[in-house]
């Protein structure tokens, strides 16, 4: 055991002593060992962690470096009670708008912004604001509310809001008030389809059919009925063109509805129309981005 100590021993100085040597030779030598290669943080852009979002940004790799340029997102649509932003990291947000408030064009309709929701609810039952009527407190515009709102003791107030004659609610066919039908048509509430007509005028569909009696509403009788926006069009009808009458943007061609109109489509509408390939860009917008659509 202590032979085999001593031989390690001398093992171990006889090392000791030659790394004094060794470091004096490599000072002297004047050759510092060459630094390692500095690894590149990219060799494309798809290397690049947490890129922008292509709407606020690019991101490209250049000698081996990942280089970001941000930008601002133009795109907004209107009355969605939010603007949509690009952060500092060059990702959308969105922020609450309360001034952005929806317009459904319905003056019996207060559009307000619940945070970031639109938000419609029945303007009080009474006059319109505008002075366009009386609202029913049910989104309806209407004649009536009541039967003095009719001024005339020969009339009262139909179930629909409609000033009719005493008559249309006597169970019988009065010819004097123009009824297609019993206590319908005429000057009384409009009939409902398969009922007898004269004109469309006696119908709630507006469609006086072949056969004199009215119709159901269909996407293509060129009137607006059922849950059509405007004329054939809307709902489950074709998608209404720029200018026609909309309640939502699923009415419309653009998918943009405001004022109660659908809207041309814009290169910042926040939405794919038009000619455009992606969202607010292509066609005769600006080119979209790398990465969009």
């Amino acid at each position: 055991m202590k032979k085999g100590n001593m031989i390690t021993s001398k093992h171990l100085f006889a090392a000791g002593a030659m790394l004094p040597m060794a470091a004096l030779w490599i000072a002297c030598s004047g050759e510092a060992p060459a630094p390692l290669p500095e690894r590149s943080e990219c060799v494309t852009e798809y290397d690049c962690r947490n890129p922008p979002d292509p709407a606020c940004g690019t991101v490209k790799c250049v000698d081996g470096k990942c280089q970001r340029e941000l930008g601002e997102y133009r795109g907004q649509y209107p009355g969605d009670c939010t603007t949509i932003a690009c952060n500092r990291d060059g990702q959308k947000v969105v922020v609450p708008a309360p001034d952005d408030v929806p317009e459904d064009g319905n003056p019996c309709s207060d559009d307000l912004c619940d945070i970031t929701q639109p938000v419609t609810v029945p303007t009080r039952r009474g006059p319109a604001p505008d002075g366009s009527g009386l609202c029913n407190g049910q989104l309806s515009l209407v004649e009536c509310l009541s039967d003095p709102d009719c001024g005339d003791p020969s009339k009262y107030c139909s179930p629909i809001g409609k000033c009719v004659p005493l008559a249309c609610d006597n169970g019988e066919l009065d010819a004097d008030n123009g009824e297609s039908y019993v206590d319908c048509g005429g000057l009384c509430e409009p009939c409902l389809p398969t009922f007898p007509c004269s004109t469309g005028e006696d119908c709630n569909t507006g469609v006086c059919g072949f056969d004199d009696r009215c119709s159901y509403a269909t996407c293509s009788d060129g009137v607006q009925n059922a849950h059509e926006s405007d004329v054939d069009c809307g709902a489950n009808c074709r998608s209404c063109a720029a200018g026609e009458k909309c309640i939502e943007a699923e009415d419309c061609l653009t998918k943009v509805c405001f004022g109660g109109r659908c809207q041309p489509a814009r290169c910042d509408d926040d939405r794919q129309n038009g000619r455009e390939i992606g969202r607010d860009c292509g066609g005769d917008c600006p080119p979209c981005p790398e990465g969009l659509p």
